[in-house]
Parts: structure tokens; C-alpha cells; sequence
């Protein structure tokens, strides 16, 4: 009998199979057939690492035929030069690069759609009028200008069209892997923005997971709660969640409480170098030996000080490991377009290794339009700020940045003593970098209230909730200004404590608001609906 039930049962999933195949054959002829073929060898021990070797053979041969794939005799690797490139040296290099890949009139049929007319003028003025400082030096400024003009129109969104763009990223990926101590086998792209470089290393942690890992029907992320939203965003666009670890009074999150927030759906952890709120480090070296332990990637977000912090640690200051010297950091974001000083719209995501980055690259290649494929969430990738993130990493170079780095650290010191001796002020926790946050202990002294008072006297200062604070991130154009800034703070303490309740005004009384509601969605709902307002026509 037993024997007759199986016999019945392989005859029924026999069946089954044939008019699985029918209908594949039906719907897809016999290029359906193929795939489910491939699919059931993928299947086979050493099958897929068969198929890989052949595709990796396939690129190499294919990359070696490609103009300008080694950057003309120019090692892969590259290290931020000790000290600056000339500018006339630059200048030159630029010239030469921009007619090497300058189309032939009428012969391209993509990618550009401008031409060298009094409109393209045009548009390179308005860029120069409202372009941002980068508070280095007027020179730097020029530079970074001439750079991103020269190739604005470009679009690296084919990596075969411009090979001066493609060698540019690498570079910048380069130099930037090698501030992270990063070995041969760290890659990376380059995105527009902290944000984006963010998105990226989520998804590939979300799409690793569901390779690696199918059981996990709702994947989730464990972060300090000062981790920058970013990743929060990233969550709700990909359908994982955060848990957030509190901070303690010194805002750094208890490693052991950390650890209790992994759970099986656990697919990666997160943590910060430093934390945008107040300036500090996570302790990323402990959560390294978590990651380790666990069998977990760890992403560091460094978007914020990863132009800062290996300068910072270099002139002598305390800095906790964070980087690719930690063996559980898979991947690192930095922003280089903040203490980078480049234009706006550049940044760095690295990953350990080439395989993590597969994750990131999305490939169609059923479009009748071609083969498609993109390296990052964007699919235009404006030259203009590649060659300008690449000229400013060149003409700085480790001299430059350290020059600014100690005048900054020197002005943000002198504003944490100046700050740590105004009654009722004082600094939260101790930041590792150019950043802070400024606390009230003085029942009479509302901190958001002296806000309002600093920004009626022209001060832009960003608050900060859970405690109220007033963050400030120290700059070049903040070097000239110590004393004034310091003079002003105390003025506006005074003021603020000679008229007691003081109500608070603008956005302190919306931040006020925002602390007394408990149910945080509302707020969210809020904010949603003050974005609609704001871009209304």
C-alpha cells in the first residue's frame, strides 16, 4: 500500500511538472524553458560559482577593450596627495581631459542635450552666483567652479561614454577608501548626497538579507536613537524597521543594551561617526565585536565627519576607532561635499568588498531601448560634480585638509571654553569633532528661547529635541567670528533671564509644541502636511 502511495504521488508531482512546463513553453516559448533549466542547475552545488567565474572572465575581457578603462596608465589605487596639485597644473589637466571626451559636433545621439551657446553661458553664471562657498579660499572656490563648469553637461550614467568621469569617481573612491584604512578589496560609488549613499547601504543589507536569509519576513536594523533619519527614511522606502538603543546622560548608547536589541530578524546594525545631534563618536569598536559575534554587517555613517574625523584623529585628539581598522565595519558613508569642501551633491559609500556591492547595482536587461544598469539610485549622474568632488580632494590633498582641520578644532575649543563659562550654558556630553551641542542648567534660561533671540540678531542656529539643545557645526566662515559669537550667546542668556517666562516664537514654539504631543505621527501628519504648503504654486 505505502508503495502505491508514493508511486501515485511522484505520477502526481510528474504531472504537475508537465503542466508547469506546458504553460512556461506556452507563455514563453523556448527561452522560458532555458531559464527554468538554468534556475534548477543554480541549484546544484559549485553550479552558480561556475557561472559567476565565466561572467567575471566575460567583464575583464570585455573592460580591457574599453577606452581610457585604466585611466591611461594611471594605477587603480590612488592616495590623497600629500600635499595640494598646483592649480595651474589642474587647469592644464583639465583642459586636456575635456577635449579628449568632447563629442565630435553632431556624431552623439545621447547623454548631452545642450550645446555651447549663450543659454549654456547662462547657465554656468546662475551656478556661479548661487553656488555655495566652501569658506576654504576664494581660489578653492574658483576652482571647484572652472571644475564642475568645465564638465556640467556630462552625464556619467553610461560609465563607457565619459571615461574622464569613470576615472575621476575612482580616484575619489580611492583616495577616500585609503582615509578609512581601507585594503585592495574596499570599493564604492559615488552618490549625490549623504542621503542617497545611506539608501544604498540599506538596501544592500536588505537585499543580502533576503538572499542569505529568506525565513526573515520582517527585517530589522539596530541603531542608536541619534542615528541620522536617513536610515529611517531608508526603511520606510524599503520595508525594513529600526530599533533604536537609548543614549545615557554622556549620549553615548549602553553597549550591553545594544546587544539586546538584535533579535532573529535582525538583518544589520548601524551606528555613527560621529552623530550628527551632538558631535560624538558611537562606540563602534565594541559594536564591531557585536557584529562579529552575531555574524551581522555594520554600517558606519560617517556623512558628516568622514572628511573631518581622520584629521582630527591625525593632529593628536582622541578619536574612537570607527573605520575599515574595525573587521566588523562592512561599510562606511561620507559626505565629501561637507568637510570635503566640494559643491553640493557629492558623496562616497564604501563597501569591504565587491560582492557587497553587487547589492547595490540594479541591471534590466529586457528593455528594447539596450542594456540597462546603474550603479546607484539615481540614473543622471551630473559630471560637473564629479570633477568638482575630485578637484577639491586634489588640490587640498593631506596638507590642506590638516590646515583646516586644526584652525577648526581650534576654533571649536575656543567656543566650548567660551561657551562652558557663560552661566547657565554648558556643552552636552564631549564631541570628538567640529560640532556641538549647546545645553541649558538653568531653570530661568530657556535654551530655545535664547535661540529665538540669537537668530532676531541675524545667528541661524538649528534646535534639538530630547534634551532641548542648540547644535552648532563650526566652519571655515566661523573662524573669524569666535568672540562675536561668544558675545552673543551671552547677551542673549542675559536678556533671557532678565524677562522670565519669555514666550517662545517661530520655530522654538513649534519644537515646544512638538515635545508636549506624545503620539509622534501626529507630528509626522504635521510635518507632511507643512512640506505640501511650503511647494505649493
Amino acid at each position: 500500500m505505502l508503495c502505491y502511495c508514493v508511486s501515485l504521488l511522484e505520477h502526481f508531482v510528474f504531472t504537475i511538472f508537465i503542466v508547469a512546463v506546458g504553460h512556461v513553453w506556452h507563455k514563453e516559448g523556448l527561452d522560458g524553458i532555458l531559464r527554468i533549466l538554468i534556475n534548477l542547475l543554480k541549484t546544484l552545488p559549485g553550479f552558480e560559482y561556475i557561472i559567476q567565474q565565466v561572467l567575471s572572465s566575460e567583464v575583464k575581457s570585455f573592460t580591457k577593450q574599453m577606452k581610457g578603462s585604466e585611466g591611461e596608465g594611471r594605477p587603480v589605487k590612488v592616495k590623497l596627495p600629500e600635499k595640494g596639485i598646483p592649480r595651474d597644473q589642474l587647469l592644464t589637466e583639465m583642459e586636456k581631459l575635456k577635449g579628449e571626451q568632447k563629442p565630435k559636433k553632431g556624431k552623439l545621439f545621447a547623454y548631452i542635450f545642450t550645446k555651447d551657446d549663450e543659454t549654456f553661458r547662462l547657465q554656468q553664471k546662475a551656478y556661479d552666483l548661487f553656488t555655495e562657498k566652501t569658506g576654504m579660499n576664494p581660489e578653492h572656490d574658483q576652482l571647484i567652479r572652472l571644475f564642475y563648469e568645465a564638465f556640467m553637461h556630462e552625464n556619467a550614467l553610461n560609465p563607457l561614454m565619459f571615461p574622464n568621469l569613470r576615472r575621476f569617481e575612482n580616484e575619489i573612491i580611492s583616495m577616500t577608501s585609503e582615509m578609512m584604512h581601507g585594503d585592495h578589496d574596499v570599493v564604492g560609488s559615488l552618490t549625490s548626497g549623504g542621503t542617497e549613499s545611506i539608501l544604498m547601504a540599506m538596501k544592500v543589507y536588505r537585499d543580502r538579507a533576503r538572499k542569505l536569509w529568506p525565513r526573515i519576513k520582517h527585517p530589522q536594523m539596530v541603531a542608536p536613537i541619534t542615528i541620522h533619519p536617513a536610515h529611517e527614511k531608508a526603511a520606510h522606502y524599503f520595508g525594513f524597521e529600526i530599533i533604536h538603543v537609548p543614549v545615557g546622560n554622556d549620549f553615548i548608547p549602553d553597549v550591553d543594551d545594544y546587544e539586546r536589541a538584535i533579535t532573529p530578524n535582525t538583518i544589520a546594525l548601524l551606528a555613527s561617526a560621529p552623530q550628527y545631534c551632538h558631535g560624538i563618536v558611537d562606540p563602534i569598536e565594541e559594536i564591531s565585536d557585536i557584529a562579529i559575534k552575531k555574524g551581522l554587517p555594520l554600517h558606519v555613517d560617517s556623512c558628516f565627519g568622514g572628511f573631518m574625523l581622520p584629521w582630527v584623529e591625525k593632529l593628536g585628539y582622541p578619536v574612537p576607532k570607527y573605520d575599515f581598522r574595525l573587521p566588523g565595519v562592512t561599510s562606511i558613508s561620507a559626505d565629501v561635499h561637507k568637510y570635503g569642501y566640494s559643491s553640493k551633491g557629492a558623496s562616497v559609500i564604501l563597501y569591504r568588498n565587491s560582492e557587497l556591492r553587487k547589492y547595490q547595482i540594479f541591471a534590466y536587461s529586457r528593455w528594447p531601448g539596450g542594456l540597462f544598469g546603474s550603479p546607484s539610485m539615481a540614473g543622471s549622474r551630473p559630471g560637473g560634480l564629479i570633477a568638482s568632488a575630485w578637484v577639491a580632494l586634489m588640490s587640498l590633498g593631506v596638507s590642506g585638509y590638516m590646515e583646516m582641520a586644526k584652525k577648526l578644532m581650534d576654533t571649536t575649543n575656543k567656543l566650548k571654553d567660551g561657551i562652558n563659562r557663560i552661566e547657565s550654558l554648558h556643552i552636552l556630553g564631549k564631541p570628538h569633532m567640529t560640532s556641538f551641542a549647546i545645553g541649558s542648567h538653568d531653570p530661568d534660561v530657556d535654551i530655545m528661547v535664547v535661540g529665538d533671540v540669537m537668530e532676531r540678531g541675524g545667528w541661524r542656529v538649528e534646535r534639538q529635541l530630547s534634551p532641548e539643545s542648540l547644535h552648532c557645526t563650526i566652519l571655515p566662515s566661523h573662524i573669524a567670528v569666535v568672540e562675536e559669537l561668544l558675545q552673543a550667546l551671552k547677551t542673549a542668556v542675559m536678556e533671557v533671564k532678565s524677562q522670565k517666562g519669555q514666550v517662545r516664537s517661530g520655530s522654538s514654539a513649534m519644537y515646544g509644541m512638538v515635545a508636549k504631543i506624545p503620539e509622534k505621527t501626529i507630528i509626522d501628519d504635521f510635518i507632511v502636511e507643512f512640506f505640501n504648503e511650503v511647494y505649493k504654486m
